[in-house]
């Protein structure tokens, strides 16, 4: 799915660009009346915490909101929640040369058409 919004936050300064029709909407923190303001502060927050355990559960969660809040307190905005595991190709070549049967005959056609390269089968 293409990005609808991209944004740009300068001091108080929010602007929203509308991408298809490249209209900038800027708008000003510092307009918006103090009780939201008090509100908004405490759901950014939540908001950004809440995206740190985003596809995560559990203790890998609860790590990577520490890691996004205490990056916060240390004045780092663009601390990020440590990436998830990483598939190789390798990992499930390694796999696949285990399969047998029906199964290795599914995933070689589910691999192939991802473009993975398979390994040739030895000759008889």
């Amino acid at each position: 799915m293409a990005k609808k919004l991209s944004k740009k936050i300068e001091g108080n300064m929010v602007t929203l660009t509308e991408v298809t029709t490249n209209t900038e909407l800027p708008f000003d923190f510092a307009s918006l009346p103090k009780a939201i303001q008090e509100k908004l502060g405490p759901f950014g927050l939540g908001h950004k915490l809440g995206d740190a355990a985003a596809g995560k559960e559990g203790k890998e969660a609860i790590d990577s909101i520490n890691k996004v809040f205490d990056g916060l307190k240390a004045g780092d905005w663009s601390v990020k929640a440590p990436a998830g595991e990483k598939v190789s190709v390798k990992s499930v070549l390694d796999i696949y040369t285990q399969l047998g049967g029906k199964e290795k005959a599914l995933a070689a056609g589910l691999l192939a058409k991802l473009g993975i390269k398979l390994p040739e089968a030895p000759a008889a």
